[in-house]
């Protein structure tokens, strides 16, 4: 914190406009988020979300593109198809072989 405050410049004014941006975040960014995120690792398997969670930062990377004008530069590229590449290995790993049955075993009427 106090390297922040040496590098970073001042922290703008709160002001109306600044503070429903923030009350925004808040409530959107992160509550709402957050229950659509234990909403669905609710109905999928534990390994999916794990595998899943690696998209996080290829989300914001290719949202901050179009919508905030960012610069997608090739490394980063690189990574989000690195990290796509993996992500739809690892699904692929996830999934029951086609073909393979499986077996319950019989209750016993004793």
């Amino acid at each position: 914190m106090p390297l922040a405050l040496i590098m970073e410049p001042a922290l703008p004014p709160l002001t109306a406009t600044n503070m429903a941006w923030l009350i925004w975040l808040g409530l959107i960014g992160a509550a709402a988020t957050y229950a659509l995120w234990f909403r669905g690792i609710a109905r999928i398997e534990a390994g999916a979300v794990s595998i899943l969670g690696m998209m996080s930062p290829v989300t914001a990377v290719l949202l901050g593109w179009p919508v905030l004008g960012q610069s997608l530069t090739v490394v980063q590229g690189l990574g989000a198809a690195i990290i796509l590449g993996s992500v739809w290995a690892g699904q692929r790993a996830n999934r029951p072989s086609v073909g393979v049955a499986t077996m319950s075993p019989l209750k016993s009427c004793a």
